[in-house]
């Protein structure tokens, strides 16, 4: 998935996607409902890959829950001094996640979780006027989690998770060059990482649980990504980059630090809020390097991203009402952090507010979740300032999910 960032950045992109950066927010069907809040949340197993320290506050010795997404983005641009337009045509993205835990003796408890948190699915039209920039990109991250919990008293435990990432990728982009247009595809599915998560969760109360939690930033590094041109010229065919067969790139997936917390506030409803700051400040520049494996040449490019960091505000409520019925609302405020001067269309962004909700239906151990969601994005104008990419871009999204967990006593 570095890689194909990397890539991109090779030739003058930039690198944005749903939720902020790249970054894929959903590890929780039952979290996504409530606006995306999760430090908080201790129902299940799925609480390990977003607060560690929370495994220790799972009623259940034993847990399991899994579940996926489906991700319908809209992305429209038009320049507004030649009228150019096109829109993408995406195919559904589709996150998913599963996570389990175990008391082996008390106040303990281990945990492993598979995650997608970051990606990216976007399709533009083959011959639209940003092809030199991208036509299509799928990319996706992998984290392999194992955790421990422990819990130190009725109020309060602490917990730690290993980090094993790993990333595939598949960029398609035209090239004109002296009148020939030249197909470049990217592929690689090697990319790997390492980091950590650890987390804090407070229960001062029996209505009120405080969740803190920071998930380290993970170099994805990429050294022998595959690159293969089409239709390049024979003049242009024996030299750099055309010559290229192989790339080497590291892309950072960034850190993220989050605090939140719900407030039992009836015998039926719950409230909670929270803020995750993520550190895309991080990512200044994007270096690769293009190799040919038979002569040992090398093309190094550079490209500056100069991200922001940001902080997304989530609330999100749930309200019990039968004890089989929950029902669900959130909603929260998500910034962009590609600057105009940098944008690029692989994976569009925008400022975005969101609407969330959904139903949690309950039979004895066994809870099954259903999850809907409106993503509103802010027009804005964007010119990169290194390729030349101008115009006004909109967004709207849609993005739908179900979940089952259950928790063995």
């Amino acid at each position: 998935m570095r890689r194909v960032f990397l890539i991109a950045l090779l030739f003058g992109l930039g690198t944005t996607a749903f939720a902020g950066g790249y970054r894929v927010s959903f590890q929780g069907v039952r979290q996504a409902s409530m606006g995306l809040t999760s430090v908080m949340h201790a129902r299940d197993a799925s609480i390990a890959f977003y607060n560690p320290a929370g495994l220790a506050f799972v009623e259940s010795k034993l847990s399991i829950a899994a579940g996926g997404f489906g991700i319908i983005n809209n992305v429209s641009w038009q320049n507004p001094k030649t009228l150019e337009s096109a829109e993408t045509d995406s195919p559904l993205g589709t996150p998913i996640y599963f996570a389990a835990s175990y008391r082996p003796i008390e106040d303990v408890t281990v945990g492993l979780s598979f995650t997608t948190p970051f990606g990216s699915s976007v399709k533009w039209p083959e011959d639209w006027a940003g092809k030199a920039n991208i036509t299509e990109i799928s990319l996706k991250s992998y984290f392999i989690q194992p955790t421990v919990a422990v819990k130190f008293n009725e109020w309060f435990s602490a917990g730690a998770g290993f980090i094993y990432a790993m990333g595939s990728v598949n960029l398609q982009r035209t090239m004109s060059v002296a009148g020939n247009d030249i197909g470049l595809e990217i592929d690689d599915t090697d990319a790997h990482g390492l980091g950590f998560n650890i987390g804090a969760y407070f229960r001062p109360t029996e209505r009120l649980n405080i969740g803190l939690a920071y998930r380290s930033p993970v170099d994805m590094k990429a050294n022998y990504g595959e690159v293969t041109w089409t239709d390049v010229p024979t003049a242009l065919g024996s030299t750099m980059p055309f010559a290229s067969d192989e790339f080497s790139a590291m892309l950072p997936l960034v850190s993220e630090f989050l605090a939140g917390f719900s407030y039992q506030a009836t015998s039926k409803l719950m409230l909670a809020g929270e803020v995750s700051v993520h550190g895309w400040g991080r990512y200044r520049s994007l270096d690769i390097q293009l190799n040919n494996t038979s002569t040992g040449e090398t093309y190094d490019s550079y490209a500056t991203k100069n991200f922001i960091d940001r902080a997304v505000w989530k609330v999100g409520g749930e309200y019990q009402a039968t004890d089989l019925l929950a029902v669900r609302l959130g909603y929260y405020f998500d910034e962009f952090v590609s600057p105009s001067e940098h944008w690029s269309p692989e994976t569009p962004e925008t400022t975005r507010h969101s609407l969330n909700g959904g139903l949690g239906l309950t039979f004895g151990g066994l809870n099954v979740d259903l999850y809907g969601q409106y993503n509103i994005g802010k027009e804005r104008y964007v010119h990169n300032v290194e390729t030349g990419f101008e115009g006004d871009v909109s967004l709207r999204a849609a993005s739908f999910g179900l979940g089952l967990s259950y928790n063995f006593n």
